[in-house]
């Protein structure tokens, strides 16, 4: 799994505002239309069997189900015209794949 420069920024931002140090869970499950959609929480504690990444001082956690899943994935943060705001997973084994909040975007932060 990658993640952007500026999820990065994004994501520190929102850890910063946490009053506990929180890791970012990444779950990938499987849609109702097929391919994968994903859910990003911050969360506090870890579970036995997740898979802990952490990449430029952010804490990223993915259950043993999920991680195969993430091997390829780009979290990213946009900002963009059409009004999409937010961090977006981008998966190149899973084109077609959508996010909690609707094309591919996740909303956390």
């Amino acid at each position: 799994m990658e993640v952007t420069t500026l999820a990065i920024e994004k994501l520190k931002e929102v850890i910063d505002q946490e009053e506990q140090p929180s890791s970012l869970r990444v779950v990938a499950m499987p849609a109702e239309q097929g391919g994968l959609q994903y859910l990003l929480t911050m969360e506090k504690e870890t579970q036995e069997d997740d898979t802990v990444l952490s990449l430029n001082g952010v804490s990223f956690v993915m259950d043993s189900d999920s991680a195969p899943f993430l091997e390829e994935a780009t979290i990213d943060y946009v900002e963009n015209f059409g009004g999409q705001v937010g961090f977006v997973i981008n998966n190149p084994l899973y084109a077609s794949a959508g996010g909690g909040c609707g094309g591919g975007g996740c909303g956390c932060g």
